[in-house]
């Protein structure tokens, strides 16, 4: 009896400690299912489509994937820990059951269960000195531009960060991010897949009432070892509101070299972004913007002119972004793969070429790339509680050809620069706090800045993307 008492007791006091840490954590998740159609990526008709990269993986065609996350956070007066796992997949047999065949790829040796894992897909821990001074590190988002136009920087890469307030209408962040820093080998000889970042980037409060902005200088250097690429980005990014008027504005120049070339090569070009949006009233908010990237005229000499950012993150960023939209998939998933080589969250052309790469996602973006100018319009808002929308319209140019190969056959002397059309639909019901669903039609009709790539036995055939999100949230 004495025995089961202390046991008891014992039980209490362990309960009794837990319960305040208990309270302190919480947890949340979301689950989206995401039946989706590509088509016609490569813009011909005639051959049969190439696979598509997404988050899940590869894919083509009709497919669903499926995101699904778990997340927890905790906290006290100084300190805050957040983590998400999260299993991204192509819904098949070989991941959903988590079953391989075999390890790996299939007709391997050795067991099953390698499918699609789940991991910790982001975590941020954070503890306040002062307000001055406020440690964070992980590998949650980071950004220098995502409010703006997301030319230059957006992701979830390893980082430690020192920022704070340094007044009550300044603050400040000193990030050091790792984009790629695994050592691979390459029979004997080690690779080095080493690239790093730095950033400096402030952000000051301007202006009272209807009046207000909020400013953001930074200074980026991406040290690119695997590429030999040293480069500074140089920058501001602004948003603001002028009464019913928000616009949203950044400028970025990008200034840096190859390393260990002979003759050597200088990187020098710039990117911007500038929109407005006026907040109509709650069910119609029309936009206007504009989105250029420099490209490069004459990929044999030694200046290097495509712009690259370390990821364009266009696909997130308020006024010009839907997550889902044409634009923003990844329609080359190699190098030079389609017309219009964006990669995977960009809306830049950047994987056009293998030449003088020194950023973008998978360190694949090319300077000798042709650069894009956009102008889009478009507007959003909410038509009652539950139905909301946005639909947009770009239209896109190369800002320069001259690297762009003419198709076989055509008869051309330079590709001309109106890459085409793109447009985005998005309608969003709200059934529950814990229930909702969107479809997104988005279509990207090539201009003759396309059909100028194309062989002349191409169909040339609008892109076409559907996709149909369920999502449960709590």
């Amino acid at each position: 009896m004495r025995k089961s008492m202390v046991v008891l007791f014992a039980a209490i006091l362990v309960a009794a400690f837990a319960l305040p840490a208990m309270a302190d954590i919480s947890f949340f998740g979301t689950a989206r299912v995401l039946p989706t159609y590509y088509s016609n990526f490569d813009f011909d008709d005639n051959k049969p489509d190439a696979p598509v990269v997404n988050e899940g993986g590869l894919t083509m065609g009709e497919h669903v994937r499926s995101e699904l996350r778990l997340g927890w956070k905790a906290g006290g007066d100084k300190w805050k820990i957040m983590m998400i796992a999260e299993s991204d997949v192509i819904n098949e047999k070989d991941t959903v059951d988590r079953s391989f065949y075999n390890t790996g790829t299939k007709g391997a040796p050795a067991a099953a269960n390698a499918g699609g894992e789940f991991g910790i897909e982001r975590v941020e821990l954070n503890y306040t000195f002062a307000p001055a001074l406020v440690l964070s590190t992980g590998w949650n988002i980071r950004a220098a531009d995502i409010k703006t136009g997301g030319l230059l920087f957006g992701d979830d890469h390893p980082f430690i960060e020192l920022g704070g307030k340094l007044t009550e209408n300044l603050a400040y962040a000193l990030t050091y991010l790792q984009i790629q820093n695994r050592q691979l080998t390459a029979g004997i000889s080690p690779v080095a897949n080493d690239w790093r970042a730095y950033m400096l980037k402030l952000n000051a409060l301007v202006g009272t009432g209807n009046v207000k902005f909020d400013l953001s200088p930074m200074v980026v250097l991406s040290d690119n070892r695997q590429n030999n690429a040293k480069v500074y980005y140089y920058g501001i990014e602004g948003t603001g509101q002028i009464g019913i008027f928000k616009p949203s504005f950044e400028f970025v120049y990008a200034d840096g070299e190859f390393r260990n070339t002979t003759p050597s090569r200088d990187i020098k070009a710039y990117a911007a972004f500038a929109g407005v949006e006026l907040a109509v009233s709650k069910a119609f908010n029309p936009y206007v913007a504009f989105r250029f990237a420099t490209g490069d005229d004459n990929s044999s000499d030694n200046d290097v002119e495509g712009f690259v950012g370390i990821t364009d993150i266009a696909r997130f960023t308020p006024l010009m972004g839907m997550d889902g939209n044409i634009l923003g998939e990844g329609m080359a998933s190699t190098p030079g793969a389609t017309p219009y080589s964006n990669a995977l969250y960009s809306y830049a052309p950047e994987r056009a070429f293998t030449t003088n790469r020194y950023g973008g996602i998978s360190n694949v973006g090319s300077g000798d790339n042709p650069g894009h100018m956009i102008i889009a319009l478009g507007a959003k808002g909410a038509v009652s509680e539950a139905l909301s929308y946005k639909a947009q319209a770009f239209m896109i140019w190369f800002d320069q050809t001259k690297n762009l190969p003419i198709g076989a056959g055509k008869t051309v002397t330079e590709v001309d620069d109106y890459a085409g059309t793109t447009f985005d639909l998005q309608l969003s019901y709200k059934f529950s706090p814990n229930f909702s669903t969107y479809f997104i039609y988005s279509t990207f009709v090539p201009g003759d800045g396309i059909k100028d790539q194309l062989a002349t036995t191409a169909d040339d055939t609008p892109a076409m993307l559907a996709s149909l999100g369920l999502v449960w949230t709590y």
